[in-house]
């Protein structure tokens, strides 16, 4: 009797052990690879893959955008997959999937890039016709390029079969919606780096942007002069105030007004008047329901 009742003891120790285990194989899922996302050969007649896809992360994104990495960094980098497809003809196009920390990154690092014209592609799809289609999706950043000018059909294909098989959904950040109506390519943010190109601020982190902020850049263009509105949400009302006093006493030429509501700063710059940088100011920081 006494084995029994040991042996028992022992079953229950062991189901206790693995039971835990068995179901959590169950309700984790693997996460696919990025390489499982590309269209296989065939997918367009006449294309097949050329060479294995290429992996890159935050180790050797460097090999691949030499001198970039920071731009990508900038956006919650976390691994982008890269596979080139050849014709018959000798033309090559190559797929690149990035992967970003979350469905906000992934759009700021599409708007970084936006500079074609609307494609119907994943979320918010863009185009150069012929030469390049990128869109957001998810986490994911998609960008479907050729070498050389080729049927726009080609790459509406490739972008269609990736945008079938990513995840589904990607929000924009809510920020963008406070942005006055009319502005065109609004770029989303988070660090300095991604406003250079756009909107130059000394280069030295003046408002004290991190992986923390959110902020958001419009372009517009008033009486054929170009104006930008600035606005950027902190994780603290007083690292806002730190933002604005910086912004205030930084000697940028351009800015006509600026102001805080709690964690948002905003600003307007340009060549305006200073009674409508205000409406337009007063317009994007004030409370929303």
């Amino acid at each position: 009797m006494k084995g029994q009742i040991s042996n028992n003891r022992w079953w229950v120790v062991l189901l206790m052990l693995v039971l835990p285990v068995a179901c959590m194989s169950r309700s984790t899922p693997v996460e696919p690879k990025l390489s499982d996302f590309f269209p296989a050969d065939g997918v367009v007649k006449g294309w097949t893959k050329s060479g294995d896809p290429e992996l890159y992360g935050r180790e050797t994104l460097y090999d691949l955008v030499d001198g970039q990495a920071d731009a990508f960094f900038a956006y919650g980098f976390e691994q982008v997959a890269v596979q080139s497809y050849q014709s018959d003809g000798g033309d090559v196009v190559r797929v690149h999937i990035w992967q970003l920390k979350t469905p906000a990154d992934a759009y700021g690092l599409f708007t970084y890039n936006l500079s074609g014209q609307p494609e119907q592609a994943g979320n918010d799809g863009d185009a150069d016709p012929g030469r390049r289609i990128a869109f957001w999706q998810d986490r994911y950043f998609v960008q479907v390029f050729a070498f050389r000018p080729v049927d726009h059909a080609v790459l509406t294909t490739w972008a269609g079969h990736v945008s079938d098989v990513l995840p589904k959904g990607g929000e924009r950040p809510a920020l963008i919606d406070r942005l006055p109506p009319g502005n065109a390519n609004a770029l989303f943010f988070r660090e300095e780096i991604s406003l250079m190109s756009y909107l130059w601020l000394g280069g030295e982190n003046l408002l004290g942007l991190s992986q923390e902020t959110q902020g958001v850049l419009g372009r517009y263009l008033i009486d054929g002069k170009v104006a930008y509105v600035l606005l950027i949400e902190y994780p603290t009302a007083n690292a806002a105030a730190a933002g604005l006093q910086a912004l205030r006493g930084g000697q940028i030429d351009q800015v006509v007004v600026a102001d805080l509501n709690g964690r948002l700063l905003g600003a307007v710059l340009g060549e305006l008047t200073a009674e409508r940088a205000q409406t337009m100011l007063n317009d994007a920081i004030k409370e929303r329901p």
